[in-house]
């Protein structure tokens, strides 16, 4: 099992390893945790959890690669760590998310509190850290601004059934609609996120991008041929017709 954690206030090594004995529920003699540019002769490498401590600069002072050997029976999940030490250093921890954008970071903080929250690094070496923005007000972050990410929803797998189709049908007749399926792509995606989302849920730049994807898809209908046009103006319409029921709003532009 590896944990990757941050951590907003400074941990000692010996704090972190009382720390992370507590959250995993082991004895502290059985944690080892080191600088990562510091002696590593006398690390105990056969302990059931290694970690590796690096101080860092910005709204982040030190990061935790955690390793936790196969001996110990039902580790916590990553989230489930994160919040464990959050709670047990009292201090906010932030740990990688599954989406693709590599500022996309889940955020815990001591009281439980469980959100996303946007890391940007700098090109500096060493880099510093900048928490730019959380979806959820932080208690201890009282200057971050709070908004829904894009980019993290953007970034959720959704299935796009409708431009599947359109595309398989496109090809039979061996023609090309290459920009009519990203627009239908887009717009597909926009819909089923809606489905998904509670109400709200979707930010503002999300939906302006599926409008324009979907207002361009209104062009190229009356550009591509037939029988793509048709087949172009039937996915549309059915998407429109979910978009629609979600929704309440029937004109769309």
């Amino acid at each position: 099992m590896l944990y990757n954690f941050l951590t907003v206030d400074h941990l000692s090594v010996t704090r972190v390893r009382d720390v992370l004995a507590s959250a995993i529920q082991l004895p502290a003699a059985s944690v080892d945790v080191a600088e990562v540019d510091g002696d590593q002769e006398e690390r105990d490498w056969g302990a059931l959890v290694l970690c590796d401590w690096t101080a860092r600069q910005g709204d982040v002072s030190v990061s935790l690669d955690v390793f936790v050997q196969d001996a110990v029976a039902a580790p916590p999940t990553e989230p489930q760590c994160a919040v464990a030490v959050a709670r047990v250093a009292e201090t906010t921890v932030l740990y990688p998310a599954e989406e693709a954008p590599p500022s996309a970071y889940w955020l815990a903080t001591p009281d439980g509190l469980v959100t996303r929250a946007r890391l940007l690094a700098s090109d500096d070496s060493p880099p510093v850290y900048s928490i730019d923005a959380v979806e959820t007000a932080v208690p201890q972050l009282p200057g971050v601004h709070v908004t829904l990410l894009p980019e993290i929803i953007r970034e959720q797998p959704v299935p796009t059934p409708v431009t599947r189709d359109f595309t398989a049908a496109v090809q039979a007749l061996h023609g090309e609609a290459d920009h009519a399926q990203d627009c239908l792509d887009e717009w597909e995606r926009h819909v089923r996120r809606i489905s998904r989302l509670p109400a709200g849920r979707c930010p503002p730049e999300s939906h302006q991008e599926a409008l324009r994807a979907r207002n361009e898809l209104a062009l190229l209908i009356d550009e591509l041929p037939p029988p793509a046009s048709d087949l172009l103006r039937a996915a549309v319409r059915t998407l429109d017709e979910e978009y629609t029921a979600l929704t309440g709003i029937s004109r769309i532009s």
